[in-house]
C-alpha cells in the first residue's frame, strides 16, 4: 500500500500480477523470486542488494537461505540460464518493508521499469552479482528483449546444485540416496517401464516431502548434464502421466520426455531408431552412420544438449542429435562442438515442433548458410547450394 501527500491510499499491483503483465507469469506464486518465459529471464532483487555505483546486484548469496528448496533450485535455474547468456535478462528492484525480516514482504517496486541485465558474476564469497544496464520502461520491454543479449559468465556456472544445508536435518537423509534411485530409474527406463509414485518412494523408504525434493533434485541434475528428465518415469496411478507439477517445473511434456528416456537409456543400440519418423529423416552420409557405439552416442548427445538455454531446446538438439547418429546431415562432421540443431524449413519450436525429425542436424557454417537460403535440403535428403557458394562446398553436393 503506497500514500499520497494527501493521505489517499494507492493499492500498488501485487508483484505476482505485475510480472504476469509484464510476460514474465511466476511458476509458483508462494515461492517464485522471477521468471523465466519465451522473452528472456527476469530477477526480482531487493534495493538494498545494490552496491554503491547502484551498478551491481546481489542475486543470490547469503539472504538465500531464507528460500525455500524449491525456490532455491528455480533460482539457480534461472543465473544458470543467464551464466550462458545469449538471451535477455532482467531485474526488477524491489524494497522490503523490514530488511530484517525473514520472510521479506516487498513494500514497493518500480513499476515503470526494468533494469536490462548485462552479465553475471560469481565472487570467491559464494554470491552472484548481476551488472545492471539501462532502465528499461515497462511499455517497450518486449520490444526490447527481441535484440538485447547477455555476455556469457566467466568459466563454467559456480554453483553445482542447492547445498545441502539448506534443507532440513529431518530431510537431509534422502540425499544419500539419490545415486541409487538414479541408477533405479535408469533401469526403468532401460525396460520402458513407468512406476507409480508409491513404488517409487518404498524402495528406499521416503515419506512424501522427502519424495518430493529428491524428485526435484534428479530431475535438475539430468537437466544440468543434458539428459531426458528420468523423473518423467514416476506417474500417477490412475491417470498413467506425471503430476502437473512436471511440466510446470521443466516444461516439457511427460509422453515425450519418457520416449526420450526409453531412446537415451536404451541398452539395445537403438536410441537413434527410436526417434524417427518414417520418410522424414534426411539419409545420412555412409561415411559417418552407425560408427558411434551407443554409449559413447548418449555421452556425446548430452554434451551437445548441454549448451542449449531453454530447457525445450535442450530436449530439441539432443532428439535431432540422436537422430542424425550426432553427424551433420551435409558433411558428416561428428564433432559435437561444431554442429547446431536447425529447424527445418517450415518448422517452428514455438509451435510445437520440436521433435528429431523436425530439425537438422548441421555444421556451424552449414547451418548459417541454411538459415540464410545459400543451401537447401529437400524432404528426400538432396542438398542444393547456391552458386555463390557452391565452388567452396562442392565436395558435399548429394542427391537422394
Amino acid at each position: 500500500m503506497l500514500r499520497t501527500g494527501h493521505g489517499a491510499d494507492i493499492r500498488m499491483e501485487s508483484i505476482t500480477k505485475f510480472l504476469a503483465r509484464l510476460g514474465f507469469p511466476l511458476h509458483n506464486t508462494r515461492w517464485s523470486w522471477g521468471a523465466r518465459s519465451d522473452l528472456g529471464v527476469l530477477l526480482t532483487t531487493w534495493t538494498d542488494d545494490l552496491d554503491e555505483s547502484r551498478r551491481f546486484v546481489r542475486v543470490i548469496g547469503w539472504r538465500s537461505q531464507a528460500r525455500s528448496p524449491a525456490g532455491l533450485n528455480e533460482r539457480l535455474d534461472h543465473l544458470r540460464t543467464l551464466w550462458s547468456g545469449g538471451l535477455a535478462g532482467y531485474a526488477v528492484l524491489a524494497t522490503a518493508q523490514d530488511t530484517k525480516a525473514q520472510p521479506r514482504k516487498i513494500q514497493s517496486y518500480d513499476s515503470e521499469n526494468v533494469r536490462a541485465i548485462v552479465s553475471l558474476t560469481a565472487l570467491p564469497d559464494g554470491s552472484i552479482w548481476a551488472e545492471l544496464g539501462e532502465n528499461i520502461s515497462v511499455k517497450r520491454l518486449k520490444k526490447h528483449a527481441a535484440s538485447h543479449r547477455l555476455l556469457s559468465g566467466e568459466g563454467a556456472f559456480p554453483i553445482d546444485r542447492v547445498p545441502s544445508k539448506f534443507f532440513k536435518a529431518s530431510s537431509a537423509a534422502y540425499l544419500a540416496k539419490l545415486p541409487a534411485m538414479r541408477q533405479w530409474l535408469i533401469d526403468v527406463a532401460r525396460q520402458r517401464g513407468t512406476v507409480t509414485y508409491a513404488e517409487a518412494r518404498a524402495p528406499f523408504g521416503l515419506r512424501t516431502l522427502e519424495h518430493r525434493h529428491a524428485m526435484d533434485r534428479i530431475g535438475h541434475e539430468c537437466l544440468d548434464a543434458g539428459e531426458p528428465i528420468l523423473t518423467s518415469l514416476i506417474v500417477d496411478e490412475t491417470m498413467g502421466r506425471c503430476s502437473e507439477g512436471f511440466v510446470k517445473e521443466f516444461r516439457r511434456d511427460d509422453v515425450e520426455e519418457r520416449q526420450d528416456c526409453y531412446a537415451f537409456w536404451s541398452p539395445h543400440g537403438d536410441s537413434c531408431a527410436a526417434l524417427y519418423s518414417e520418410g522424414s529423416v534426411i539419409a545420412k552420409p555412409a561415411s559417418s552412420a552407425g560408427t558411434a557405439p551407443d554409449g559413447v552416442l548418449r555421452e556425446r548427445a548430452a554434451r551437445f544438449a548441454k549448451v542449449a538455454a531453454r530447457p525445450e531446446q535442450a530436449a530439441f538438439r539432443r532428439r535431432v542429435f540422436l537422430a542424425h547418429d550426432g553427424a551433420c546431415v551435409v558433411t558428416g562432421c561428428m564433432i559435437p562442438e561444431a554442429l547446431d540443431a536447425a529447424h527445418r524449413d517450415g518448422r517452428d519450436w514455438r509451435l510445437g515442433h520440436n521433435s528429431g525429425a523436425d530439425g537438422l542436424l548441421l555444421r556451424k557454417d552449414i547451418h548459417a548458410l541454411y538459415d540464410v537460403g545459400l543451401v537447401s535440403i529437400d524432404e528426400h535428403g538432396t542438398v542444393t547450394f547456391h552458386p555463390k557458394v557452391e565452388p567452396h562446398y562442392r565436395d558435399y553436393l548429394r542427391k537422394s
